[in-house]
C-alpha cells in the first residue's frame, strides 16, 4: 500500500491523509481516546454515523482482509477517555451489514475534538473499513440520528462555521491533487464557476434525508455528435461511499451499447479495455451545469485484461459514486440545503472558508486546460447567482482541509 506523500500544518488550516484503496474507497486517518490509536475510516457520503473495527474476517476476499487489517484497530479498553454508553444498533449499506456499540471517545482529525458520539462493532460482514458518515446528523431538522455525528460536533466544537464542506476524490491516476475541506472549498481544485443545486427531499420511499439532487439527463459526445438516454431524468444521490453509480437499466444499456460492452452475472458491464484511451465522453446534465466524463475516466481497469464499466443496472435508486464524483468538484452545504459543483480540475492550493451565504457562482481558478480532459460547462450568465463579493472575502479564513492521496495496490 502506497504511504500518504506528506503530513504538512499550517496556520489557518490542517492537513490530513486520506487513502484510495484501488478505486474503492476513500480513507480518513483518525486517532482515536487516550492515548490516541490510529484507525482509517472511509468517507462517506450517503450514510451519517462514524463506526470502526469491523470484523475482517469476513471480508470479502483475501486482499481485502488484508487491507481491513491494515486499516487498524481500536481497543476501547485501552483508551482513558472512552465512555461506553450501553447502547447498539445495527445499520445495513448497499453491500454489508455491522452491528455497533454506541461510545463517547475524543477523535482528532486534523484539530482534536472531545466527546463525539461513535460506533464500535461488534459484529460485521461484507464489510473491510470502519465509516465516517457525512450525511445528516442529530442536531439539524433534517436529521434521521438521535445524536450529533462528525459533521455537527466539528462545527458545534468551533472547528468550522458551517456544516458544509467540499470534495474532490481526484483523478484515479494521480496522488496529490484530491481534498475533502470541512467548512471550506479550494478554488484551485475546479474550473468555472461553481452552481448550485437545490437538496431534495427524501426520495424512493426514503424517510431520511440525503444528498438528494435532480439530474435532468445524462448522454454521450461520440465525434461531436450527442444524444441522451432513455429514462435518465430522475433524482439521485451523491454518494463517495459507492465505488460506481447505480443508473436505470435503459441508461445502463444505452452505455453499454455505445461501449460496444456486455454484461457479467454480477451486473457489471465488461468493456474492451481500449476504452481506458477513448476521449468520448458521457455527459451527466444537471440543468445549469454538465459535467463532461470522458469513456476514459469512467472505465475502470480492475486487472490487465478486463476493464468494466462504472455503472451498474438498478431500476430501484440513482446514485452517483465515486467513478462520476472523481470528474466533480463538490459542496455539500447544509446551512443552505443545497449543493455546489463544478468540473474537477488540478492548478495548485487555494483555499477559503465556505461564506455564510454559500459558494454559488465563486469562480474556480483553473482554465480547461486543467482538467485532465474531465472537464465540463456551465450554461448559463457565469454571473449569475453569484454571492461571493468583496465586503465578503473577510470571512474566507480557517477551514479543516484532508488531502487526498490515491493509494493503488
Amino acid at each position: 500500500m502506497r504511504k500518504p506523500l506528506s503530513v504538512s500544518k499550517r496556520q489557518e488550516d490542517t492537513d490530513v491523509p486520506l487513502y484510495d484503496v484501488s478505486e474503492v474507497s476513500y480513507l480518513v486517518e483518525l486517532s482515536i481516546g487516550t492515548p490516541g490509536q490510529s484507525v482509517k475510516v472511509a468517507v462517506d457520503t450517503g450514510s451519517s454515523e462514524l463506526w470502526v473495527d469491523p470484523v475482517c474476517q469476513t471480508s470479502q476476499s483475501l486482499s481485502q482482509v488484508e487491507e481491513c487489517i491494515a486499516n487498524g484497530i481500536y481497543d476501547p479498553y485501552q483508551s482513558d477517555t472512552f465512555e461506553d454508553l450501553n447502547s447498539n444498533n445495527t445499520i445495513p449499506y448497499g453491500i454489508g451489514i455491522v452491528q455497533i456499540e454506541y461510545g463517547f471517545a475524543d477523535p482528532s482529525l486534523a484539530i482534536n475534538l472531545t466527546d463525539v458520539q461513535f460506533g464500535v462493532a461488534t459484529a460485521s460482514r461484507q464489510l473491510n473499513e470502519g465509516i465516517m458518515g457525512l450525511s445528516f446528523g442529530g442536531n439539524t431538522p433534517q436529521a434521521d440520528l438521535n445524536y450529533n455525528n462528525i459533521v455537527d460536533e466539528l462545527y458545534l466544537q468551533n472547528a468550522t462555521q458551517s456544516r458544509a464542506f467540499s470534495v474532490a476524490l481526484g483523478s484515479s491516476d494521480s496522488d496529490n491533487d484530491s481534498v475533502v475541506i470541512f467548512g471550506g472549498i479550494d478554488t484551485s481544485k475546479y474550473a468555472g464557476p461553481l452552481r448550485t443545486l437545490s437538496i431534495l427531499g427524501p426520495q424512493n420511499g426514503e424517510t431520511i434525508y440525503r444528498y438528494w439532487v435532480q439530474l435532468d439527463s445524462i448522454g454521450s459526445t461520440v465525434d461531436g455528435s450527442s444524444h441522451t438516454y432513455d429514462n435518465s431524468s430522475l433524482p439521485v444521490v451523491l454518494d463517495t461511499g459507492s465505488t460506481f453509480c447505480s443508473l436505470p437499466r435503459a441508461v445502463v444499456s444505452g452505455m453499454m451499447e455505445d461501449l460496444g460492452g456486455q454484461i457479467d452475472s454480477q451486473g457489471q458491464i465488461l468493456v474492451d479495455c481500449s476504452q481506458v484511451d477513448n476521449e468520448d465522453t458521457f455527459d451527466f446534465d444537471f440543468g445549469n451545469i454538465t459535467i463532461r466524463i470522458p469513456y476514459a475516466q469512467f472505465v475502470v481497469q480492475a486487472n490487465s485484461e478486463v476493464c468494466v464499466l462504472g455503472a451498474i443496472p438498478d431500476d430501484q435508486i440513482a446514485l452517483l459514486g465515486d467513478s462520476f464524483l472523481r470528474s466533480a468538484y463538490v459542496v455539500f452545504d447544509q446551512n443552505n440545503m443545497e449543493v455546489a459543483m463544478a468540473p474537477f480540475a488540478n492548478c495548485g492550493q487555494s483555499e477559503q472558508r465556505i461564506p455564510d451565504e454559500g459558494v454559488s457562482g465563486v469562480e474556480g481558478a483553473c482554465d480547461s486546460a486543467n482538467s485532465d480532459g474531465r472537464g465540463g460547462s456551465g450554461d448559463g450568465d457565469d454571473n449569475a447567482g453569484s454571492r461571493l463579493t468583496a465586503s465578503m472575502l473577510g470571512l474566507l479564513s480557517a477551514c479543516i482541509s484532508v488531502p487526498v492521496f490515491v493509494d493503488l495496490l
